[in-house]
């Protein structure tokens, strides 16, 4: 009984840890990409972080509390 226990704590181990893996690569990938592309936007049309959030903020209107 005990070893099945042991067994089935282990399966939910590796699982919650092959999610969370997944997460965090998925993260990483996406802050990687929003980089890039605010980098692309700044020294290829001189668009900075601001103008994209003062345009993301006008198109989002009331939705982000303001």
């Amino acid at each position: 009984m005990d070893l099945l226990i042991v067994l089935g704590a282990i399966v939910v181990v590796v699982l919650v840890f092959g999610w969370l893996f997944k997460l965090v690569k998925n993260t990483i990938q996406t802050v990687l990409l929003v980089a890039f592309l605010l980098l692309v936007l700044y020294f290829l049309f001189g668009v900075g972080p601001g103008a994209v959030w003062e345009q993301i903020q006008a198109w989002l209107g009331g939705w982000l509390g303001r």
